[in-house]
């Protein structure tokens, strides 16, 4: 009776063993994690065998999932709320199998992904370097990240860095003519992007949008006496083509920007009689011209 109660037990173990084998295969490289502000995700491998898989955050505002872009077997746990949540892993087949796997989150702080104005421009000249300004201080937890996916001509464009010790300056270093953008993000999270514009010559750029005319009210007392040039070489010169009617008061170089402001200048005119003319900008290195409309009532 012994000996037949133990072939059964042995028999069922040895049934119970095969059938784990045959399961499908759901390793992970961590069963938990503890994020704050300074560690504010994780990353997940997965090691699986064949099936569908998924994952699922019981509380999204605590816990986040990123799939990373190139790689299906890597995913990241985003920390957001303090508190506590868990993370389902779960892969399936046609068969009805399944596996799952659960990774146990704390989030100790919350933590902040303050979101600033995205998807700006800096225009350089090959061989160039420069520093731009950040809306921001650049953060001991921040990175700069290269955005490969945006690159349009040329590999190398250009190289740009960040640090806590350069403040709310980013650096460029103008490669070759083409364009890049690159992120800042803390962890894994996207609060800054930017693109980067590498020319062999700046072109002259005056926004039609913001100084397509001058409007002056005799007499002219108070209000805007000037257009503002974007981006150009740095050298201009200016004029009115009817000056009875205005004058050039002034070319005055100003500061770039973190937008598309490269080598800005204001050109302001002092109106003198009623009519209309243009105001004549020129780049005196490149040979550009830009006309603006002046109408003085």
């Amino acid at each position: 009776m012994k000996k037949s109660l133990f072939l059964l037990v042995l028999a069922v173990t040895l049934f119970a063993c095969e059938k784990d084998d045959d399961g499908i295969k759901l390793q992970l490289n961590t069963e938990s994690c503890t994020l704050d502000n300074e560690t504010s995700y994780a990353e997940i491998r997965i090691d699986r065998g064949e099936g569908s898989l998924q994952v699922a955050s019981t509380d999204s505002d605590i816990a986040e999932i990123l799939y990373d872009e190139n790689d299906k077997n890597i995913f990241y746990i985003i920390g957001h709320n303090q508190g506590t949540a868990a993370v389902l892993v779960v892969i399936f087949n046609d068969e009805g199998e399944e596996n799952t796997k659960t990774i146990d989150v704390y989030v100790r702080e919350a933590i902040s992904y303050e979101r600033f104005l995205m998807d700006v421009g800096v225009y350089l000249k090959k061989g160039e370097s420069r520093k731009f300004g950040l809306p921001f201080t650049f953060d001991k937890n921040y990175s700069v990240v290269a955005d490969n996916s945006a690159v349009i001509d040329n590999d190398g464009v250009a190289t740009v860095s960040s640090s806590v010790e350069m403040g709310n300056k980013f650096k460029v270093e103008a490669k070759a003519v083409g364009s890049t953008s690159f992120n800042i993000c803390k962890g894994k999270v996207v609060i800054f992007s930017a693109r980067v514009f590498v020319v062999d010559e700046y072109d002259l750029f005056i926004p039609e949008s913001e100084n397509n005319q001058l409007t002056f009210d005799l007499p002219f007392i108070a209000g805007v006496n000037g257009i503002t040039i974007w981006r150009g070489s740095g050298h201009y010169s200016a004029k009115v083509v009817d000056e009875t009617i205005a004058i050039v008061k002034s070319v005055t170089t100003s500061d770039d920007h973190f937008d598309q402001q490269n080598n800005s200048a204001v050109v302001r005119v002092t109106p003198l009689k009623s009519g209309k003319t243009k105001l004549l900008v020129t780049d005196e290195v490149t040979g550009q011209t830009s006309a603006v409309n002046v109408v003085v009532n």
